[in-house]
């Protein structure tokens, strides 16, 4: 009788021992999180400046604003994870914010998905490293787009504003005759956005 409680007692000694383990790796270890936070009540502004062209049709346009996204609620989606409801409003000519439309954005340990205008986008997948890729349309009907982390951790300097610490994601297919996408966002770490 005392041989099966020593086993026992054994097997739950090692099962704590690697899960305390496996919990201070984890906790000593940056896995990238800071690159995407969410906190209700948070919000942020951009200048958006975009062109396009499309030389068969010989049409070039552009356009710019200022673009405001809030969180402005937390709740666990369908699958019980954690997500956030973002309003994005745009500028008017009269100087005020005006609601433009609403995005959702979720993440786990794994991954940071965005859904933009209904389209659901793997943003960031967990954890940061140099080189490690995936799909970004993976949870769409958009064609495959895989893309990478380069640089992790890296300054980046704009003309108003610097970033101690980013991380810029790339396509790594290169263009063909066909078609040529460019895909590149830049993400700054920080500790609650």
């Amino acid at each position: 009788m005392k041989k099966p409680l020593r086993f026992l007692l054994l097997i739950m000694g090692v099962a704590l021992f690697g899960a305390a383990c496996n919990k201070d790796q984890a906790e000593g270890e940056d896995l990238g999180y800071g690159y995407f936070p969410r906190k209700v009540g948070a919000w942020i502004e951009y200048q958006v400046d975009s062109m396009w062209r499309d030389d068969q049709a010989g049409v070039r346009d552009s356009v710019s604003y200022r673009l405001k996204e809030k969180v402005v609620e937390a709740y666990y989606d369908p699958a019980g994870r954690l997500s956030w409801r973002i309003h994005r409003f745009i500028l008017n000519a009269n100087d005020e914010w005006v609601i433009r439309d609403v995005w959702t954005s979720t993440s786990d340990n794994f991954y940071a998905e965005v859904a933009e205008e209904n389209v659901r986008r793997l943003k960031l997948s967990f954890p940061v490293r140099s080189g490690r890729k995936w799909d970004l349309n993976v949870y769409n009907s958009e064609a495959e787009l895989e893309v990478a982390y380069r640089e992790v951790g890296q300054a980046w300097a704009g003309p108003v504003i610097t970033f101690p610490r980013t991380v810029p994601i790339k396509n790594t297919v290169g263009p063909n005759f066909i078609i040529k996408r460019n895909h590149e966002e830049r993400y700054a770490w920080t500790s609650g956005w």
